[in-house]
């Protein structure tokens, strides 16, 4: 399970070299994607491209280490995250900021300091949003794992094309989802680079469906942060019949939904995000200027949706796993693991003596026994639990 909403990312990429390459630019990516760019001509740092974003947002650490970046008084702007709480004042640099990408140069203004470190690990620069693609095409190969950014398309390449809105830095699709017994509804969905989920539904827009079109199995969770500005996130998933995406199927998925009465989930003009978990199955160029969606099936179209295995959510850290999300009708949950917990080793092996890969491994197998570790109120517990999916 990556329930974070936004922003939970473990991949790395590789180095990013000029977008204009005639076959794109190598990429890793487990549901988002990173950009290694250099800021000012001198800064390197590692960010997240977020389509669910318009402009340029700093981490805090980031800029602490890096104060050149700002050469005048800093300002303070309002602003409200995915996680349930209200507005916050945020400090503000309103300096220009170059970005580049090998010879792609993009300059930022108004660049909001978030605490973007609890979320993404230490390893974060901050996020680049629709504003770095201008006017130009998006296109990313997820069978080669190749990203660019272009100044044409070849349409021939794509089975599907869906017109868009591009709305203030934004990109909106009408998305038909078709809920038990076969009655369906369209969407508004924002198209969301930044959400590793397939779609999650915002809180207004999920209240409004009747319940009588709803499944009857929705397990809920709760989010440790749900976004750039903290702020528990509660919600749930449920399975439906399809998603109509243009002309095409996608059979059996599951979907999220927002519980939160604060936060951007509370109140919004759309009614929720379309999340990697769906683009992933598809080779895809986003036509910024034509405001055209190009999809065509890519060798992971047909892959299942599972629901999570664990029950929960935990990110590794050096030397321990925070748990920052569950799930109440997971077995992990019955059996204590709580909100927060501090994971210390997992079947008897110490955290800090695995590798990322190596400690999600551990929990990989249905219907196996686990084992964690946790310190909780500077007490060690000791919790089991059996690995099976929810839904």
């Amino acid at each position: 399970m990556k329930k974070n909403i936004l922003f939970i990312i473990i991949i790395s990429f590789l180095s990013l070299s000029c977008s204009t390459e005639k076959n794109g630019v190598k990429f890793e990516k487990d549901g988002h994607f990173y950009i290694y760019a250099v800021i000012n001509d001198s800064i390197e740092g590692r960010f997240v491209f977020d389509t669910g974003a318009s402009g340029l947002y700093l981490d805090s650490i980031f800029v602490k280490n890096h104060n050149s970046i700002i050469k005048s008084i800093l300002d303070t702007a309002r602003m409200r995250g995915a996680g349930a709480t209200g507005y916050k004042q945020v400090l503000l640099i309103k300096d220009s900021v170059s970005i580049s990408v090998g010879n792609y140069v993009h300059n930022f203004t108004n660049s909001p300091i978030l605490k973007l470190t609890d979320i993404n690990g230490e390893n974060i620069a901050g996020i680049i949003g629709n504003e770095f693609i201008k006017n130009q095409i998006l296109i990313v190969d997820n069978d080669k794992l190749t990203l660019k950014i272009d100044t044409v398309v070849d349409t021939k390449k794509y089975e599907i094309t869906i017109p868009f809105q591009f709305d203030n830095g934004r990109i909106y699709l009408p998305v038909d989802l078709t809920m038990k017994k076969g009655q369906t509804v369209t969407s508004k969905l924002l198209v969301d680079l930044g959400c590793s989920d397939a779609i999650i539904l915002n809180s207004p827009y999920f209240k409004s469906l009747k319940k009588s079109i709803l499944p009857d199995n929705i397990i809920d969770y709760t989010i440790l942060y749900g976004g750039a500005l903290g702020g528990n996130s509660d919600g749930g998933d449920f399975r439906i019949t399809s998603i109509k995406l243009g002309n095409d199927i996608i059979n059996n998925p599951i979907i999220s939904f927002s519980k939160d009465t604060l936060g951007a989930f509370s109140k919004t003009d759309y009614d929720g995000l379309l999340g990697n978990e769906i683009l992933d199955r598809y080779n895809y160029a986003i036509d910024y200027h034509a405001q055209k969606l190009y999809l065509t099936k890519n060798a992971t179209s047909k892959k299942n949706f599972k629901s999570s295995l664990t029950g929960f959510y935990a990110m590794k850290t050096n030397d321990v796993a925070i748990v920052m999300s569950v799930y109440y009708q997971s077995d992990a949950y019955k059996n204590g693991i709580k909100l927060g917990d501090t994971i210390v080793a997992i079947n008897d092996k110490k955290v800090k003596d695995l590798t990322e890969k190596e400690f999600y491994e551990e929990m990989n197998g249905e219907g196996k026994q686990i084992k964690v570790t946790v310190l909780r109120n500077e007490n060690l517990i000791e919790v089991s639990f059996y690995l099976k999916y929810l839904i």
